[in-house]
């Protein structure tokens, strides 16, 4: 309910207010306004109905600044983490890639042991096959160690961005 309420009013209330305040000439006028303040100082009618405006119009900007930076703030969080995703995914089809390529390299290995053993035969000598050589493992080349693969490495990256207090398991000997 309070979704379909806010959708309303980002739809079709909250823009002409932005509209209004973001236009050039309400600011020039609104900025303008302060010189009656002094010049007519003695209207006191006068002067609170324009220091009523300016202050509603202050807390109106404010409030649009505060609602606009918390939308911000959120959709960056959800990019962050779109990416975030995204690069897990990328990482998984890299792994796959690398085994493929391990398992066609060890193949070709034994493919090519099995003709030199078939040289050799036909040279009436024996041949001493050599083992294939051992498997890498990805993780432990990535600059950032297995650490940075870890399910909850996203959100203690996403602290240590914000500036949030280190905790234990954020520092290198935790």
């Amino acid at each position: 309910m309070l979704e379909r309420v806010n959708s309303f009013l980002d739809k079709w209330v909250l823009p002409w207010p932005v509209r209004y305040l973001t236009n050039r000439f309400v600011i020039l006028v609104t900025i303008a306004l302060l010189v009656p303040l002094i010049v007519f100082a003695s209207q006191q009618v006068f002067v609170l109905s324009i220091n009523s405006y300016l202050n509603t119009m202050s807390v109106a900007v404010s409030s649009i600044v505060l609602l606009y930076a918390t939308i911000a703030e959120v959709r960056q969080k959800q990019i962050a983490e779109m990416q975030e995703k995204r690069a897990q995914e990328d990482h998984a089809h890299v792994v796959e890639m690398h085994q493929l390529v391990l398992d066609n390299v060890r193949f070709q290995h034994e493919e090519i042991q099995d003709l030199k053993e078939i040289i050799a035969s036909l040279k009436g000598e024996t041949y001493e096959r050599k083992p294939a050589p051992g498997r890498v493992d990805l993780r432990d080349l990535h600059p950032g160690g297995t650490e940075r693969l870890s399910p909850d490495y996203v959100a203690r990256a996403m602290l240590r961005l914000a500036g949030g207090a280190a905790t234990a398991e954020d520092t290198p000997e935790g």
